[in-house]
């Protein structure tokens, strides 16, 4: 019988031990805000692994706000900024997100228009060509930090129930509350992009950075689309959970 007691304990990918010791700097605030990072070569010196190792760190450090690393540059440590989370099994709408993770929360509007639907925007609320539509894009910041960029597309139809104009906050309320429609979901398609020039001014970002971006039909309870809503967050400023379950194959 093998001895599992005399078996090596399994180490852990080197990936994972590098992170882990660099979060626990970062967090203990060997560097301050701002302060440089040892170079790629010293830092795979210091912890004993390859470059290519440590770039793929600083690269996951960077994607959860720890660092900023500039071209050319160097590497540089941030405010850890604050980061909203949540569960994408829910349709939870993003200031309630906010709210719902105890964060102060700003709403930017940029616009609000009325526009008549074209191309894919009719066809996602299923409406003729030239139908009118209320148009709100907003900056949605948590603590002051820009966490997501919403454009909401409403079926003129439906914004004309409401009991008064919608002027901020969450549009969900507004459907729910001034337009008295009960809300059951949808499909939303979650897509990795980078920002434009646009994107990266709303969210304060770099133009080129990562960003997650999803698009999802809200529906009523007799089952009309009555939203139609494309939304980017930053991934270091706003984390969505996916709860996903095994299907067996067995049997």
């Amino acid at each position: 019988m093998t001895d599992l007691a005399a078996r090596p304990p399994i180490r852990r990918p080197l990936f994972v031990e590098v992170r882990e010791q660099l979060v626990a700097e970062l967090d203990g605030r060997r560097y301050a805000t701002g302060d440089r990072l040892p170079s790629e070569p010293e830092l795979a010196a210091v912890f004993g692994v390859s470059r290519p190792t440590i770039r793929e760190v600083l690269r996951s450090l960077e994607t959860d706000g720890y660092v900023r690393r500039i071209h050319g540059v160097g590497t540089f440590a941030t405010e850890r900024r604050p980061v909203v989370s949540s569960d994408f099994d829910v349709d939870l709408g993003v200031t309630e997100a906010v709210e719902a993770a105890d964060r102060a929360l700003g709403v930017e509007i940029i616009r609000t228009d009325q526009t008549g639907a074209t191309g894919a925007i009719a066809d996602r609320l299923a409406l003729p060509p030239g139908t009118p539509t209320l148009s709100v894009e907003r900056v949605i910041r948590a603590n002051g930090e820009a966490v997501a960029h919403a454009v909401d597309v409403i079926p003129g139809a439906v914004a004309a129930l409401a009991e008064s104009p919608y002027e901020g906050g969450s549009v969900y309320r507004f459907l729910e509350g001034a337009c008295r429609l009960r809300l059951v979901g949808g499909v939303a398609e979650v897509t990795a992009v980078l920002a434009d020039s646009q994107l990266a001014r709303r969210l304060d970002v770099s133009p080129g950075s990562a960003l997650l971006r999803t698009q999802q039909v809200e529906r009523d309870a007799d089952d009309r689309p009555v939203l139609f809503s494309t939304e980017h967050y930053v991934p270091a400023r706003f984390t969505i959970h996916v709860r996903r379950v095994r299907r067996s194959r067995l049997g």
